[in-house]
């Protein structure tokens, strides 16, 4: 599918990407394109709102659509839901726990009392040990294991309240033998395949095992070139950290069941260290979860909220989601707005900073390629231009620009659409499909000029700007960069 661009000032274009989910809120396609033409780069399904997998594509068709007809492209990510442990049934579809009393869960089919539940957890018995803690319903309700006797595990109540139907359970202490890619992932992971989303993003991974297997998956099943974004919300991935990011294609701090997990007191912390890892690797990172919560309900966001995008952007991600904010909020098109308004005034003032206070470069995975792409924006700077221009076939380069930090628009000529929608989670990497594969452009200096010109036409360049051109030689290859060029248009 071809896809073009809609022309934008380059002046006001924000680095920081934005993802947006769909929902019933914007399911219509007037509401998606202008979703999409205010500031939306990538569109997220929720795998776990859909009991049908076959759903999937239809709904990726209507971003396809929705993108085409606003002119941009735009990057669709399926979300899995993992498994999810909960409780069962109780009497009277509810009890309530006192301080200090036995509470037993198990995997007995049973109606839940006050003393005793079912859970769905079925080797949980096996897993646990004494002293594992155990969240019920987002840490409302806290247990400490006591004791396992047979298939019963029996803890004691450290912090009471009420606990009614399916509420979810957390172990953040247990080293959990489920799989975190569950018979329902593997369903809607191949729908996922079938409509050719992106990226797909994994839920509750605990180890570089688990991102691995998930390959193996996709590239049995005709999925090699679906990006896998790893989930960071359980303790295990946090004390993994570094192995699941090696692992991963991008990573996601999903602030949710990660604030239940480590304690949301953590949660900025954790935030800050995924981010610098991810950065450090070269992945793209995301940062989600509760960023404008108030305007699922009002107009408005709170200050607090805004300040929390802000953060994220000055942290360095690559992007910002908003999940129930736009599936089922009161004005998506309104959310969408602020926070490109609070993206772009962020990402301005980091480039401030940089040039005022000589804020240091990210400190990146060492590699020529690394070297090359600080080079170039070096050279930008010393000759003052106004954007780089990244010739890539595989992605690598302009990903690898956008973690030097650079201040200067990264346009990203290829010949690939779904490279474009890959790297519209790319932070500072504006996508540009050429009209021409680069096996059919014999000449370098053709090769630019092309894409200049559609530069010019997206108004992405004018006459008399300065651009940094890098390039790997041979054109269309993908072995790094080997060349930079200046030219004024």
């Amino acid at each position: 599918m071809s896809i073009h661009h809609k022309k934008t000032s380059k002046k006001t274009s924000k680095k920081t990407k934005i993802i947006a989910t769909l929902g019933p809120a914007c399911m219509d396609i007037n509401v998606l394109k202008k979703m999409i033409a205010v500031g939306t780069d990538m569109v997220r399904i929720n795998a776990s709102h859909n009991e049908d997998p076959s759903v999937i594509v239809s709904l990726v068709e209507k971003v396809r659509m929705a993108s085409v007809l606003v002119d941009r492209n735009v990057g669709v990510f399926l979300d899995l839901q993992g498994p999810k442990i909960r409780l069962g049934n109780f009497e009277n579809n509810e009890v309530e726990l006192k301080n200090n009393q036995f509470f037993t869960l198990t995997s007995r089919e049973i109606v839940g009392t006050s003393q005793e539940s079912y859970i769905s957890y079925h080797n949980f018995y096996q897993d646990v040990k004494k002293n594992d803690t155990v969240y019920i319903d987002d840490g409302k309700i806290i247990l400490v294991v006591d004791k396992v006797k047979n298939k019963d595990v029996i803890c004691r109540v450290v912090r009471s309240g009420k606990i009614s139907n399916h509420k979810g359970v957390n172990l953040p202490m247990t080293e959990m033998s489920i799989n975190p890619f569950t018979e329902k992932d593997k369903e809607d992971a191949l729908m996922g395949i079938k409509a050719s989303v992106d990226y797909i993003a994994l839920s509750f991974v605990s180890s570089k095992k688990n991102i691995t297997d998930f390959r193996t998956f996709l590239n049995k099943n005709n999925g090699d070139g679906i990006q896998i974004i790893a989930k960071i919300e359980r303790q295990k991935a946090v004390d993994n950290l570094v192995e699941v990011i090696d692992a991963a294609d991008a990573v996601m701090v999903a602030r949710g069941d990660l604030g239940v997990e480590v304690g949301i007191e953590k949660v900025p912390q954790i935030q800050k260290k995924i981010i610098y890892e991810s950065n450090k690797q070269i992945k793209p990172v995301i940062v989600a979860t509760q960023m404008l919560e108030s305007m699922i309900s009002s107009e408005i966001a709170t200050r607090a909220e805004v300040s929390d995008v802000a953060n994220a952007v000055y942290d360095n991600c690559d992007a910002v989601m908003l999940s129930g904010e736009t599936a089922i909020g009161i004005n998506p098109v309104q959310v969408i707005e602020l926070m490109c308004s609070i993206c772009e005034t962020a990402d301005h003032h980091l480039d401030e900073l940089q040039d005022t206070y000589s804020i240091k470069s990210s400190v990146l995975t060492h590699s020529v390629a690394t070297s090359f792409c600080k080079a170039a924006s070096q050279v930008a700077y010393e000759n003052s231009a106004n954007a780089i221009i990244a010739f890539t076939s595989s992605g690598n380069t302009p990903l690898i620009s956008s973690k030097t930090k650079t201040r200067y628009p990264i346009i990203a000529p290829t010949d690939e659409a779904s490279l474009c929608c890959r790297m519209s989670l790319y932070k500072g990497v504006i996508p540009l499909l050429l009209p021409k594969k680069f096996k059919d452009i014999t000449r370098w200096r053709d090769m630019i000029n092309l894409a200049v010109t559609q530069c010019e036409k997206f108004g992405y360049l004018s006459k008399g700007d300065v651009a940094v051109i890098t390039a790997g030689i041979p054109i269309g290859q993908s072995n790094g960069i080997n060349s930079i060029r200046i030219i004024t248009v």
